[in-house]
């Protein structure tokens, strides 16, 4: 080994967390065939889809009764940067060129005339 050429320990992490992650995807998967097998599925489709399902966990008690609280919003692009922006935009007064149509009626005059526009 010359001088030059040395040790990637990054390499070499990286190819460790990935020899892992294998063996430990290979026993995952083992496992769930001898399951598949004990349970006497009637054909290889149900075999297929219990291995294929092995990295799936189950549901755990405080996951059914909601215990749980939820730690990120069901649109995690509502929050964030761009929200501080809006929140200033939004206390600008509007003009009457944006002006919310009240009615379906008005809804359709604005529509069609924002149309012709284009």
């Amino acid at each position: 080994m010359n001088d030059d050429e040395g040790i990637d320990f990054h390499k070499l992490e990286k190819e460790l967390a990935l020899a892992v992650e294998a063996d430990a995807k290979y026993v995952r998967e083992n496992d769930a065939k001898f399951r598949a097998v004990e349970q006497r599925v009637a054909s290889y489709e149900e075999f297929r889809d219990i291995v294929g399902a092995s990295h799936l966990k189950p549901l755990e008690r405080k996951d059914l009764t909601g215990e749980q609280s939820l730690k990120q919003p069901w649109n995690p692009h509502a929050q964030g940067k761009s929200h501080t922006t809006s929140m200033n935009l939004t206390s600008l007064p509007l003009s009457s060129a944006f002006k919310i149509p009240q009615t379906a009626h008005e809804f359709t005059k604005v529509w069609n005339a924002s149309v012709k526009q284009k």
